[in-house]
């Protein structure tokens, strides 16, 4: 349950919810139908009983009844309802209904005045039964006489399962209506949640820089915790890169005026150059490091086409073809467009350098993945110094040319996005530079 989200496990909650309703309001409807339709058929035999005390009579001692009854289903056989009367535990009268019965049941009579009434009376098949005892005169005395009357239940099980059937048929459309609606509740409830977790993806992703929508007063205070968090994260993030760049400027000087030193010994110079190149380099990496994925997303076309017209330029004697079709538009880098320009500035000049003719370009962004690719048709990189290129700590400036102490820098910046870098041959016979960073 702990990873189910907070709409399944409401709709779970709900659907549990109508599981357990919907059969104990059957089971609650259908006990309350039975027991009003038992005390309905209780009370229709009574009225029937009533009405055979009324014919009854002795006749010189015997018992007499019409010949035809009031009630027509007593005088039609097998019509569902059947009657007894006894006296001295005989019978001494049946109903013309029970003109095909092979067997007589077996009565036990109430107590004078008295009546019993049983849901489930079994022969054969299943019956309501009702009794009543009299007393009636006769020439002996008073005698009692006890009056049956059996209802077949075939009639009363028939109007119980088609009640069942009704019930369930209506609570189930009634619990399917119920389950859409609350889909539509709950959705709507919500609502205002998937709105601000799609406004955090975007400011993970860069493509807003606040969360402007209006939220219910639960969701607010949320909402501005986040984006004072945005605005203190930005502030942090510009503190520390101006705080580097004020370093930068500060170390730049001495450095300079240490390399101008004409008293400087120059065995020494080569040292001091390399270590400015450590300290931009460094300062570099400690910039990025504070990458998040909060920053603005960077369109990377744009910044594609602006560094070939540059090489365009620079490399003018050389004629090169560059080829930028695999270069998706909606393509973006969720990153500084510094690092992004020193990123495919050094790669796409790299190829420049070692290309003959082609230079090919690829930019592909699916769901998880920014992939960009850079490969030519030079001379490429052997295999042995492609593992050299990518270590950390090895010189690069003494590789093939075209892939110089840039790819260092390119290699550190990969590393600080958690980006992967990859060197492979290429299909134009060059290499082949593939950049990976994987999307929040």
């Amino acid at each position: 349950m702990r990873n189910l989200s907070l709409r399944l496990r409401s709709f779970a909650a709900a659907i549990l919810t109508l599981v357990i309703f919907i059969p104990l309001t059957v089971i609650t409807l259908e006990k309350a139908f039975n027991n009003s339709l038992s005390q309905s058929m209780q009370q229709q035999l009574r009225v029937q009983s009533l009405t055979l005390i009324s014919e009854f009579e002795f006749e010189q001692s015997r018992a007499v009844m019409p010949e035809l009854l009031f009630n027509d289903q007593l005088n039609v056989p097998d019509a569902c309802l059947y009657a007894f009367v006894l006296s001295g535990e005989k019978i001494v009268w049946k109903s013309q209904s029970t003109l095909n019965w092979q067997q007589l049941p077996e009565f036990t009579p109430p107590p004078i005045g008295e009546e019993q009434f049983m849901e489930d009376f079994t022969l054969i098949n299943s019956y309501f039964l009702f009794a009543y005892t009299a007393e009636f005169e006769a020439q002996s005395g008073f005698q009692p006489v006890s009056f049956f009357i059996l209802q077949d239940k075939r009639i009363f099980n028939s109007e119980k399962d088609k009640f069942a059937n009704t019930l369930w048929y209506w609570l189930g459309l009634i619990a399917l209506l119920l389950v859409v609606l609350l889909l539509v509740s709950l959705n709507a409830a919500l609502l205002p949640i998937s709105r601000l977790n799609r406004q955090i993806k975007q400011a993970e992703s860069g493509q807003l820089r606040r969360i402007d929508q209006q939220y219910p007063p639960e969701l607010d205070k949320l909402k501005k915790s986040i984006n004072n968090l945005l605005n203190s994260e930005e502030q942090q993030r510009a503190r520390y890169k101006n705080s580097l760049s004020d370093l930068a400027h500060s170390l730049k000087t001495p450095l300079a005026v240490l390399a101008g030193n004409t008293a400087l010994p120059e065995d020494a110079k080569e040292p001091v150059q390399q270590i400015n190149l450590l300290i931009q380099r460094q300062l570099k990496r400690a910039v990025i490091g504070g990458h998040s994925g909060w920053e603005q997303a960077v369109p990377i076309k744009p910044v594609v086409m602006k560094l070939i017209n540059a090489m365009q330029k620079v490399y003018m004697e050389k004629h090169l073809d560059f080829n930028m079709d695999g270069v998706e538009a909606e393509a973006c880098f969720q990153g500084d467009i510094t690092d992004l320009m020193e990123i495919l500035g050094n790669i796409i000049d790299n190829a420049c350098k070692a290309a003959k003719q082609k230079v090919e370009l690829k930019c592909v962004m699916t769901k998880h993945w920014l992939q960009i690719s850079v490969e030519d048709d030079g001379p490429g990189i052997p295999a042995d110094k492609r593992v050299l290129l990518l270590e950390r700590g090895i010189r690069l400036d003494s590789y093939t040319e075209g892939h110089g102490i840039g790819m260092a820098v390119v290699a550190d910046l990969v590393s600080a996005y958690q980006g992967q870098l990859n060197i492979e041959s290429s299909s134009l016979g060059g290499a082949f530079v593939l950049l990976k960073f994987h999307l929040i």
